[in-house]
């Protein structure tokens, strides 16, 4: 299974189309599509991921890789805050 960029780069490889790839096109193609973030199969819509990455396009499978690969770790780190982080968020906010 794919996760992150990699995902990502599928997603582009399976609609046939070739880099330099704009996120309006993704967004507009794909919005709703499900994008597998991390290995323990946490996800997020494509949409929502590229929103955060606040980019407008990706030259190369390379540049997908550098701008949505730190989105992808941040927002999987986020997602395995632990019982202890779950206790401290419900606790001190």
């Amino acid at each position: 299974m794919n996760y992150g960029p990699d995902a990502v780069h599928e997603l582009i490889v399976e609609s046939g189309w070739s880099y330099p790839v704009s996120t309006r096109r993704l967004e507009r193609s794909m919005p709703m599509e499900n994008v597998v973030i991390d290995e323990d199969g946490n996800s997020m819509m494509l949409s929502e991921l590229l929103q955060k990455a606040d980019v407008e396009r990706f030259e190369d499978r390379e540049d997908l890789e550098r701008k949505l690969g730190p989105v992808c770790r941040s927002e999987s780190d986020a997602r395995h805050i632990g019982i202890l982080g779950r206790v401290k968020r419900t606790f001190f906010g």
